[in-house]
């Protein structure tokens, strides 16, 4: 009986160090429950947006654009077909269910009583901020115990991450590889991280 606890002990190591990046996925379903909300984190070669869903409505807000095609094939995958709106142009909107606001020269977004702060190089306070998405960074970013998560681009220079990477705050890095998803509720949030085809 140890024996064969022992080796499923080392089957289950073996499948944990699989690389995950050889699969890949067609469709990608976010399960939303009732007063449920998903963020996926789009980040492609030439553009960054956040795709926000409920069960009834589907809105991609735009974050930086360079003429990206693979947008559409990513909003196939996730079977979405949103409302399109540029942040960069917005300072205060309310769509649906997603308030938009700038103030210090940072975007906030406030969906299901959290707030997701896009931190582009601003000195923004984030003492509001649930969630901070760090889009660009050019000097080392200090940690703010109200953070719950923090999300960044995976082409950010490491050691001005090196703060965020050793706290105690959890961090996930947005890439080209995987689609980052931020499920929210009223009472909680959740983290999934999915592969992603190659756009």
């Amino acid at each position: 009986m140890k024996r064969i606890m022992l080796l499923i002990a080392i089957l289950f190591l073996v499948l944990i160090h699989v690389d995950t990046r050889a699969f890949t996925c067609k469709h990608i379903d976010l399960n939303l429950k009732e007063n449920e909300v998903g963020i996926v984190f789009l980040r492609l070669k030439n553009s960054k947006s956040l795709l926000i869903n409920d069960l009834e409505v589907s809105n991609l807000f735009i974050l930086d654009y360079k003429n990206d095609d693979g947008i559409k094939n990513v909003l196939n995958i996730f079977d979405s077909h949103p409302d399109i709106f540029y942040l960069k142009r917005s300072l205060e909107k309310k769509i649906d269910n997603v308030y938009i606001t700038k103030i210090d020269g940072m975007f906030r977004i406030r969906v299901n009583n959290y707030t997701l702060c896009i931190y582009d190089n601003s000195s923004g306070n984030l003492k509001t901020c649930d969630f901070v998405y760090l889009m660009n960074l050019n000097k080392t970013f200090s940690i703010d115990e109200n953070i719950n998560t923090i999300f960044y681009d995976d082409d950010i220079d490491k050691r001005l991450l090196l703060n965020v990477r050793e706290s105690w705050i959890d961090n996930h890095i947005v890439s080209t590889d995987s689609f980052t998803i931020l499920k929210l509720s009223e009472e909680s949030y959740n983290v999934v991280v999915v592969p992603s085809t190659k756009i």
